[in-house]
């Protein structure tokens, strides 16, 4: 008896993919996210190598060509100096995108470690100060051992620190009051340098760190965030003020710069620290952080090596779309002259130029835009793209 025997077609195994790998091929298919990698992609090596591409340099004036259309000499025409448009966007391009990077990772990096400190610690009361007359003295002598001296004197150093500059504060403001009004300010100042020393220095300062961030949070939420960044920028801006002197003496016609993108930055972090937050919340209550904390691992150790890897994926979608915003944000701030200045060229200031031959030369206020409108619908594409390549319920 013949035994019969069925042969089938076996299928390849599918070898296991990587997370990355899985995330590409997931990415590839948002058509729309891929189209925007490439003009940014684009947008990037025209800023890079503008010197090379730039038929002029962008501060050259020819004062024969004031306005002048496009031409085979200009191929975006002239702007009111006559300087060529197109090198000023090429050009251009080089700060706002850098400022929009630079805003965007500085904002991550404080948005990350607000939101693991907020996150992390939330409902557990953090001892900023402790003195000999607080019950918080005596736990912190017998848990932290010999390092109890050495963290004593380091707080109480940074105490001293800030009682000293509230009294700092207190004469300055002191200085611009006559009679009783300088006698009311230094007793405000000196009660409240008082009541710091006698917490800090003998009693105990705790707080829930988490309460202390989200409220900040709140408070910066709340404010109106144009009219605030012109406030700030401009009085970052005056030489009379100690910052503003400083960034004067230090970075000379690039103060600007870096004067926007520490404008930018005060608010920039905020929306990261609340996502980042809401992840920790989520992620400490888990099996592998109360595995990692049995084991003995610190609390830094367990936020930057057990935490943080489980939240990369928002960071990075976070990222992206905030250096859309922060070029928007810029090329604002610019326009309304608070932002960067003359020489240096950037979109935002280009079209502060143009807006007085907006109706008699609109190509002047069209070229800066449009690459503004492209650069910012392509990163927010690209961030949708990222989004759902690195999120797993979704459908592509």
């Amino acid at each position: 008896m013949s035994q019969a025997t069925v042969t089938t077609n076996a299928l390849p195994e599918r070898k296991d993919e990587s997370s990355s790998a899985v995330a590409w091929r997931r990415f590839k298919k948002h058509k729309l996210a891929m189209f925007s990698l490439l003009v940014l992609g684009l947008l990037l090596l025209t800023s890079i190598f503008a010197p090379l591409i730039a038929p002029y340099a962008p501060d050259k004036i020819d004062s024969s060509n004031l306005y002048a259309g496009p031409s085979v000499q200009h191929f975006m025409g002239t702007d009111g100096l006559g300087r060529d448009i197109f090198s000023r966007v090429l050009y251009a391009g080089r700060v706002s995108l850098l400022v929009g990077i630079v805003v965007a990772l500085l904002s991550a990096i404080i948005g990350v470690v607000m939101g693991l400190l907020a996150g992390y610690y939330s409902g557990q009361p953090l001892v900023l100060a402790a003195g000999p007359g607080s019950k918080e003295w005596t736990a912190l002598r017998l848990g932290q051992g010999k390092a109890f001296v050495w963290w004593s004197v380091m707080r109480y150093a940074i105490w001293a620190g800030i009682v000293f500059f509230v009294v700092q504060v207190t004469g300055q403001f002191a200085s611009t009051f006559t009679q009783a009004g300088v006698t009311v300010t230094w007793l405000i100042g000196v009660s409240l340098a008082l009541t710091i020393a006698y917490f800090a220095f003998y009693r105990s300062i705790a707080v829930d760190i988490d309460s202390l961030i989200s409220r900040f949070i709140d408070v910066m939420l709340s404010l109106p965030q144009i009219p605030f960044l012109l406030i700030l920028s401009g009085l970052l801006a005056n030489p009379d003020v100690a910052l503003g002197r400083w960034l004067q003496d230090y970075f000379g016609e690039s103060r600007s710069i870096i004067l926007i993108i520490l404008v930018l930055t005060i608010f920039g972090w905020l929306g990261t620290a609340r996502i980042i937050r809401g992840l920790v919340l989520s992620l400490r209550q888990r099996e592998f952080t109360d595995a990692a904390r049995a084991l003995g691992s610190s609390d830094w150790r367990i936020m930057l090596r057990h935490l943080l890897p489980n939240a990369v994926a928002p960071i990075i979608v976070q990222v992206t779309l905030d250096v859309g915003n922060n070029i928007v944000s810029e090329a604002a701030l610019s326009f309304l002259g608070f932002g960067i200045q003359e020489p240096t060229a950037s979109w935002g200031n280009m079209l502060s130029g143009a807006q007085e031959a907006i109706f008699q030369s609109p190509y002047t206020v069209f070229w800066p835009g449009l690459f503004i409108l492209l650069t910012s619908l392509s990163i927010n594409f690209l961030g949708d793209g990222l989004r759902d390549a690195l999120d797993p319920r979704s459908r592509l």
